[in-house]
């Protein structure tokens, strides 16, 4: 649990945001914040889980890496189907979904792309 400590807290404050009551969203100027947030915080939890289990896995795998990234977009879809049903002043979103979707992937493409830059430097 402890190698994985990140990816927890990460996945506990995901879930904290996603079910907190709310009655209205702080004001931006910011165009689509709400879904930049979903992008950010799936792409942040994405990319956590894949750095986590980098680190703690000898040989990695490919099929598990992915599994990784599906099980945060999964995520994502369980919090937009427990605001529907769990609260009174949230909403799911499929709009959402797809951010949260879309995050999940952007999360996994940086983790290559960092994993790759470093692996040049060693």
């Amino acid at each position: 649990m402890k190698r994985y400590s990140r990816s927890i807290a990460l996945l506990i404050v995901i879930t904290a945001l996603s079910l907190y009551p709310s009655t209205e969203l702080p004001e931006t100027d910011m165009a689509f914040a709400d879904k930049w947030a979903h992008w950010l915080m799936y792409g942040a939890l994405s990319f956590v889980l894949l750095w986590d289990y980098s680190r703690n896995k000898q040989r990695r795998a490919a099929a598990q890496e992915l599994c990784l990234t599906l099980f945060s977009m999964l995520w994502g879809g369980l919090m937009e189907l427990a605001q529907i049903h769990l609260t009174t002043t949230r909403s799911g979103e499929w709009m959402d979904f797809a951010a949260n979707c879309f995050g999940a992937i952007c999360g996994f493409l940086l983790f290559y792309a960092a994993r790759k830059a470093m692996s040049r430097k060693a």
